[in-house]
């Protein structure tokens, strides 16, 4: 009887461990909350406010969107990586989840050690944006301005994506800008409506409302072939740069403790969210493409961006 009692007491110890390590996970909370970790309004909000509203109703509870932003986006991801992986929070973020860190490897996180990938929601290519008011209408009008020695390029922030694609893809172009960093794209770009920049490196996105009117001359498509709304808009490979290739990506993430299980479902979640009509629809508002990759696919992906851009900040930066 007494081997029969603590028989009975550890298989009920082990049903209980069983499950507490069940509930761990996502269909055992009660809300989702989804941390943007930049301010409301951004190029990230159409994406997470229409993925939260399609897994709230996939996932049968509350999936909130929280805005927290700080430090280019370092504030509110830290947190993230910081908090419980039990599914209660996620990330949605975009390319600066990785430069932010990379130029702050004092940052509390590092994004491909911290996280688990789930999804990619989209890639927005990078235009080369000139400067009408200031002359550069043309790649070869940058070329130009390059030469004489006063060519200036402004940024949508210090280590944000703008800042590190800029400056990679002017090395590989053979130009030398003096740096003006902004605090948004629109900043960035105001700077080149006024003549101020010579010219802005941003997702076509983020550029093209700017170009409306003159405004702002998109010069280079830093895409494969050309982009059907700016068909004039020659690509680098035209011009001789077929190295010269840059997207910006809108990405969601977990905390890396969270299970392949749940990692793995949320991304068939995204898939079949993003390829049903109104996800068609949304992709194509935002002028981004949608890549149904696997989670294993983005993490690589992940792991190379990372890599590069560490390279390039220890190579130094402006």
């Amino acid at each position: 009887m007494r081997f029969g009692f603590r028989a009975l007491l550890l298989a009920c110890g082990l049903a209980m461990a069983g499950a507490g390590s069940v509930r761990a996970d996502i269909a055992s909370q009660s809300t989702i909350q989804i941390v943007v970790p930049f301010n409301p309004g951004g190029s990230t909000d159409p994406f997470v406010r229409f993925l939260a509203e399609e897994l709230q109703r996939k996932l049968g509870k509350p999936v909130i969107v929280v805005n927290k932003p700080g430090a280019g986006g370092i504030v509110g991801t830290a947190e993230v990586a910081r908090g419980p992986a039990t599914g209660s929070t996620l990330l949605f973020s975009s390319s600066s989840f990785l430069t932010g860190a990379a130029y702050n490897p004092k940052a509390n996180y590092n994004p491909v050690k911290d996280f688990k990938t789930i999804s990619v929601l989209g890639f927005n290519e990078f235009m080369i944006i000139g400067a009408p008011v200031s002359g550069v209408n043309t790649l070869d009008d940058l070329f130009a301005k390059n030469k004489a020695g006063r060519v200036v390029m402004s940024t949508a922030g210090v280590g944000s994506s703008t800042h590190f694609v800029g400056q990679l893809v002017s090395k590989e172009l053979g130009l030398k800008p003096r740096i003006l960093h902004m605090k948004s794209s629109g900043e960035a770009m105001l700077e080149v409506i006024a003549g101020r920049a010579d010219y802005y490196v941003g997702s076509v996105g983020s550029s093209a409302p700017y170009l409306k009117g003159g405004r702002g001359k998109a010069v280079l498509y830093l895409g494969e072939g050309r982009r059907p709304e700016f068909p004039d808009v020659p690509s680098a490979a035209e011009k001789g740069f077929p190295q010269v290739e840059a997207s910006q990506w809108f990405g969601f993430f977990a905390p890396a403790g969270l299970s392949d299980a749940d990692v793995n479902m949320l991304n068939r979640a995204v898939s079949e969210i993003m390829t049903s009509e109104r996800g068609k629809q949304v992709v194509a508002d935002q002028s981004v493409r949608f890549e149904d990759w696997d989670a294993k696919r983005f993490q690589d992906y992940m792991d190379r961006e990372f890599a590069t851009w560490q390279k390039l900040y220890a190579a130094g930066m402006q």
